[in-house]
């Protein structure tokens, strides 16, 4: 990845068959810092009002490559030959995909594992057990590195003792990590063979739009994703929409749906009990529930809609 792939990856206002034109236009990032946004609208065909300083990205190029070649970071570019394929199926792929560690781990099967920071004990332990039986079958966990389910995910995976076991996609620019408790827990995933991932150029700051973005990535990099609990307003019912505009199976764990889970806001300093789990509604439409890993095995290995899950969603509801 050159620098004016990087430039072109922090362009914001600018689609990536935009920035294939820019690309075929000029020659370096030099180039691109002296263009002004009129001279940018007639390159790219339409009048575009996006924010531009050609001057002051350069600049922060320049200060994230600095930043890469000391943290050992690298980056691929939508269309090369290493891009991630699963990524490249979503119709809003990433021009520029960030990296700690082994990007061959996204070659293996993979399983998006999901939830909200505000677990209960069952859920807990329902997403650490998944993950390790799904690293110890050879899969590639894949979360968000976030207090919560994310957190037990990635250390079930680990706990797998298996390499390259798990897969965390930060909303943030990847030599920093957030939360920043989570330092240890990122170091132990490139320790063991793993991998650190964003879609952003090095030193940009995490920020709440960017969470959501984040969870686009974590949808479109496995064939399905598992959502261990998610109460109302949960960003793991937001990575379940992801997954199924991109033509990814979603399911749910059993576990997500007990009494201590769906307690699962807290006003006023006391935790309030929601009126009916808000993941009721996919179920409803044919989600399958499962209660662990053997289950999803047997969810993928069946035509859509097809897994039996009648009776296990009776009990529940």
């Amino acid at each position: 990845m050159d620098t004016l792939d990087l430039a072109l990856g922090h362009i914001t206002f600018l689609t990536n068959r935009e920035k294939n034109l820019l690309k075929k236009n000029i020659d370096s990032l030099d180039n691109l810092a002296l263009l002004s946004i009129e001279d940018i609208s007639s390159i790219i065909g339409r009048k575009t009002k996006g924010e531009w300083n050609g001057f002051h990205v350069k600049a922060l190029v320049d200060k994230a490559e600095a930043t890469m070649e000391a943290k050992d970071i690298h980056g691929v570019v939508l269309g090369s030959m290493e891009y991630p394929a699963m990524l490249g199926t979503i119709n809003d792929p990433p021009y520029c995909f960030f990296y700690r560690g082994n990007l061959e781990v996204l070659k293996k099967k993979c399983v998006s594992v999901v939830g909200t920071r505000n677990i209960c004990q069952e859920t807990a332990v329902a997403a650490m057990e998944f993950s390790l039986a799904a690293a110890k079958d050879d899969c590639v966990v894949v979360s968000g590195l976030a207090n919560g389910i994310d957190t037990f995910a990635h250390r079930g995976a680990l706990q797998s003792g298996v390499e390259c076991s798990t897969v965390a996609v930060l909303p943030c620019g990847i030599e920093s990590v957030v939360p920043y408790g989570n330092r240890g827990l990122a170091s132990s995933i490139l320790n063991g063979g793993g991998l650190l991932c964003s879609e952003y150029i090095p030193g940009t700051p995490a920020e709440s739009w960017r969470f959501v973005q984040r969870n686009r990535l974590i949808a479109a990099l496995s064939p399905a994703t598992v959502v261990v609990q998610a109460p109302k307003g949960s960003g793991a019912l937001i990575t379940a929409d992801f997954a199924l505009s991109y033509n990814r199976e979603v399911v749910f764990h059993k576990a997500g749906f007990c009494e201590q889970a769906n307690v699962s806001s807290i006003r006023g300093g006391k935790r309030v009990k929601e009126a009916a789990p808000t993941s009721e509604r996919y179920v409803s439409e044919g989600a399958p529930v499962i209660e662990n890993y053997a289950d999803y095995v047997r969810v993928m290995e069946t035509p859509p809609g097809t897994f039996s899950v009648k009776d296990r969603q009776l009990e529940l509801f």
